[in-house]
């Protein structure tokens, strides 16, 4: 667990108020919020679909990076530390913008998550505001091999889902239109986690954030290397990329790895995944901070060109590029 200087009671709150205070331009707070967790892009766009992420807190910071500008997020509702955000936080957010174009509630496939986007749905449609639930389940190996893929939780997927919708919307695609952009990135992006254990000399996937153990353990070969063909091969089985898909990456370094390590481990990644299909773009950074193993997350998203379309373009947060 991280240790703050502030109070972690109110730590995600002040950082969200500090947020909107430095960056008045790009994003506000939820005035008399509830528990004053929100992040609202700038200009508030209620005359078309609107996305709200919610994400539990202590994960940035890719999660109030995500307003940050059009190409992502409208609204962000952080939870407290390592907890989901209350449906009332989520409902209040979207009854202030007001968007009778509809929501699309993106969240990761954890139980509280999953449980307050429903009860904020029903809140939100009581007052006529229409969405749809889009929660993402890419960690392929947070679960036995043979679960069934919603019961997977999830990792960053969800970026290149918000990235792509966000898009979409801006388009002035209809809820039901974004949603479904939205559901075709959810059912061809996958990912995991490779860490390294130098102590025992083992490269490792499918260690959990939480500390569950990893699913797949080698011990022949100890280099990031080894670590890249590992990692990029399982999500290569996993997703099977059509002739006609090209691949796109996102690494994500964990909490004490180095960065020139993170790059290298990209380069190989990179490398491997060239020899099944084009990489037209990644992105590496320091995305999401849960889990002090030396380490990555690894995302990979298979898409036709018409899919990937926006991500040709770059977008840059406070945070980070994608």
């Amino acid at each position: 667990m991280p240790k703050f200087l502030s109070d972690p009671e109110i730590v995600t709150r002040a950082c969200d108020d500090a947020i909107a205070s430095v960056y008045p331009d790009f994003v506000q707070t939820l005035p008399g919020s509830f528990n004053g967790r929100s992040l609202l892009r700038k200009p508030l766009c209620p005359g078309r679909v609107n996305i709200i992420v919610s994400t539990g807190g202590g994960g940035g910071p890719f999660s109030t990076a995500l307003p940050f500008g059009s190409a992502l997020a409208d609204i962000c509702v952080n939870g407290g530390m390592y907890a989901a955000p209350s449906a009332y936080d989520i409902y209040e957010a979207a009854r202030f913008v007001g968007s009778r174009s509809g929501y699309l509630l993106v969240y990761n496939n954890f139980m509280g998550d999953c449980l307050n986007n429903d009860l904020a749905l029903e809140l939100m449609e009581l007052d006529q505001l229409p969405g749809t639930l889009m929660p993402f389940w890419d960690d392929c190996l947070s679960v036995p091999p043979e679960a069934p893929r919603e019961e997977r939780t999830g990792l960053l997927g969800m970026l290149y889902g918000i990235r792509i919708a966000a898009d979409a919307a801006a388009k002035g695609a209809s809820l039901q239109e974004t949603a479904a952009v939205c559901e075709r990135v959810r059912s061809r992006v996958s990912s995991l986690t490779v860490t390294f254990d130098s102590e025992k000399g083992l490269v490792q996937l499918g260690e959990g954030i939480s500390g569950e153990p990893a699913r797949i353990v080698c011990s022949d070969e100890f280099s990031l290397q080894k670590g890249a063909a590992l990692a990029c091969d399982y999500l290569l089985k996993d997703l099977a990329p059509a002739p006609d898909e090209k691949i796109y990456l996102l690494v994500n370094r964990m909490f004490p790895t180095n960065y020139e390590d993170m790059y290298i481990f990209a380069g190989e990644l990179k490398k491997r995944a060239e020899m099944t299909a084009p990489v037209p773009s990644m992105s590496v950074g320091h995305f999401m901070r849960m889990s002090y193993s030396y380490g990555f997350s690894v995302t990979m998203l298979c898409a036709v060109d018409s899919l990937a379309a926006p991500l040709s373009t770059r977008c840059f947060t406070d945070s980070f590029i994608l």
